[in-house]
């Protein structure tokens, strides 16, 4: 479902769908999950990319920067989640909630530990 409706965001869909639009989901559902496929798609990266697009799930830009804030950071290095705020607030002009900042964070520390992590709800 969401990439349904990721697709119709991205005006590559309608909503309703048409027959042709139809015909190309069921064209590619059918390949979606064969090996040669995925390895071909992602033929077209750099290996670093790959691992970035396998390991980094979609970010706006606000949470890239929180993300690589985190990943940047020293090993010994602590940074608040109210410090990674209040830089948002005033870099971007904009609030983040420490919720947020959170499940941000703990993306970047799967990152750093070497496992990919869960794509955003």
């Amino acid at each position: 479902m969401k990439l349904l409706r990721k697709m119709h965001r991205e005006y590559i869909i309608g909503d309703p769908l048409t027959l042709e639009e139809l015909r190309g989901l069921a064209m590619i559902r059918d390949v979606w999950h064969r090996e040669w496929f995925l390895r071909m798609a992602l033929s077209y990266f750099s290996h670093a990319r790959r691992l970035e697009l396998i390991q980094k799930p979609e970010l706006n830009r606000l949470e890239r920067y929180i993300l690589k804030f985190y990943l940047n950071a020293r090993e010994d290095e602590r940074i608040g989640v109210i410090d990674v705020i209040s830089l948002v607030d005033h870099f971007f002009k904009t609030k983040v909630t420490p919720k947020q900042v959170r499940r941000i964070r703990s993306m970047a520390y799967e990152i750093r530990r070497g496992r990919s992590s869960e794509p955003p709800e």
